[in-house]
């Protein structure tokens, strides 16, 4: 763990983390003594969140990573280019 570092909030309660950053956005909540916990956090879109929850679907992606001999290829050759 690296040594703790001081850093002020400034007039507006803005913070700047600086090289201590490890990440562009936080989830952050504030503990009953006052601590603020700051947690690496990635968005996902509605979208994408449904298609992780698809047991099937990722089952299907797995199935497909482990076994790529078994993809079918398919003749895109009449495909309309853009």
């Amino acid at each position: 763990m690296n040594e703790p570092t001081v850093v002020t909030t400034q007039a507006r309660g803005r913070l700047t983390l600086g090289a201590l950053a490890t990440a562009s956005q936080y989830i952050v909540h504030s503990e009953a003594d006052g601590v603020l916990v700051l947690e690496p956090a990635t968005v996902l879109s509605v979208t994408e969140k449904k298609l992780l929850e698809n047991s099937a679907l990722m089952a299907a992606i797995k199935g497909s990573r482990e076994h790529p001999e078994k993809m079918v290829k398919r003749d895109r050759s009449g495909s309309p280019r853009a």
